[in-house]
């Protein structure tokens, strides 16, 4: 069993915890294990056949399949350190939040550590002083682009510092994370059971799928450098996943990974189709929503782009869906088959053994449905 990273911050709350892992470091090139058969089969009685019969039972049938999934999995153990600056209050038990969402990935490939750093507004100058110790960027000389946390930190304001962020921070699979604990955003349900939590850390274990890929730490292309990403494994997830599925991924499971009862998630999930508004993007109409799906591909989708925001609301709607029909590990499995070389397109037949053709109108006029019965 590994030992946790030792850290030590003055005037900082550190918690060391270690979860169980199949985590392995990236020493030799390996193929990235999923822990289900594939094509899946459906876990309940909704199906790409009748899900348009039976819309109002997706959330309840997607909350069910990823309860089952998490209550079968065994628990992980990962080295993890949280730091929480002097100044910050957290609404919720961290430890509890991650270990939740660790085991929901159980059997897939996971950081082989985790530091997560959590701070608000009055914590900025402490968070700027804690990421520099951080081991990964102590390794990699304390400079790390305009991607690296200290970037993101910096970013922080008075009136604006609710972000967060995740990824793995090197070849090795270190995983990192910095929260901003914005004190207005403490009293929502997201928060305040942990939902940013499972959400950023979905985000790693989805940037993990590309621990041994090949092109890990090659040069990068002028293209990909032209919009922000470099050939980490967290660039390369970001490069080839659909934003809509990188973002609905991480809202879904990370919230439905933590939330204790079906109806604390309905907390969340009452309001969230229609969260975050885009005035760009105006047109939910089924017909809209598919072409969204379909075309919503990296790079042009990637931050600053406004389509981006619409992974937190219809990406997440289809996913849940899609968790509906086959459970939540699906969706991990078409990024695994991404890490090892496939198309999107490839990867999704082999995963839902329907193409992506013949699966998008039918997510599409689902989610149209959803969208337009939220409040």
């Amino acid at each position: 069993m590994r030992k946790p990273l030792a850290l030590i911050f003055a005037s900082a709350f550190i918690v060391s915890t270690i979860f169980s892992s199949t985590s392995e470091a990236a020493s030799k090139p390996v193929v990235n294990p999923i822990p289900i058969t594939l094509p899946v089969k459906p876990v309940g009685d909704v199906t790409f056949a009748n899900i348009e019969q039976r819309i109002p039972e997706i959330p309840a049938a997607a909350y069910k399949a990823l309860q089952d999934v998490s209550a079968k999995n065994s628990q992980p153990t990962i080295p993890t350190t949280i730091l929480i600056g002097p100044n910050t209050v957290a609404q919720t038990d961290i430890s509890a939040a991650l270990k939740q969402i660790t085991k929901l990935w159980s059997g897939f490939r996971q950081p082989v550590s985790y530091h997560a750093l959590v701070y608000n507004f009055k914590d900025k100058a402490w968070a700027l002083k804690a990421d520099s110790k951080v081991p990964v960027v102590v390794a990699d000389g304390g400079s790390r682009g305009r991607a690296s946390m200290s970037s993101v930190i910096n970013q922080c304001t008075a009136d604006q510092c609710g972000n967060a962020n995740s990824g793995i921070s090197d070849a090795k699979g270190s995983g990192y994370g910095q929260f901003q604990m914005d004190p207005r955003q403490a009293q929502g349900s997201y928060q305040a059971m942990g939902g940013v939590f499972g959400h950023e850390y979905t985000h790693s274990v989805q940037a993990a799928q590309f621990l041994g890929n090949a092109k890990v730490g090659k040069p990068v292309s002028k293209e990909r450098e032209k919009y922000g990403l470099d050939n980490s494994p967290s660039g390369l997830f970001q490069g080839l996943l659909p934003c809509w599925m990188s973002e609905g991924m991480a809202n879904f499971n990370g919230t439905a990974a933590v939330a204790p009862t079906f109806d604390k998630y309905m907390e969340w999930r009452t309001s969230a189709p229609k969260s975050q508004q885009v005035p760009e993007f105006t047109d939910f109409s089924a017909k809209s929503l598919q072409n969204l799906l379909m075309t919503g591909n990296p790079p042009k989708c990637l931050p600053p782009a406004p389509i981006y925001q619409m992974g937190y609301t219809i990406g997440a709607l289809t996913v849940e869906a899609l968790a509906a029909i086959a459970g939540p590990q699906g969706a991990m499995a078409v990024v695994t088959l991404l890490g090892r070389g496939q198309s999107y397109e490839t990867a999704f037949k082999n995963v839902y053994g329907i193409s992506w053709a013949e699966a998008a109108p039918i997510l599409a006029r689902v989610a149209a449905v959803e969208y337009a019965a939220t409040p």
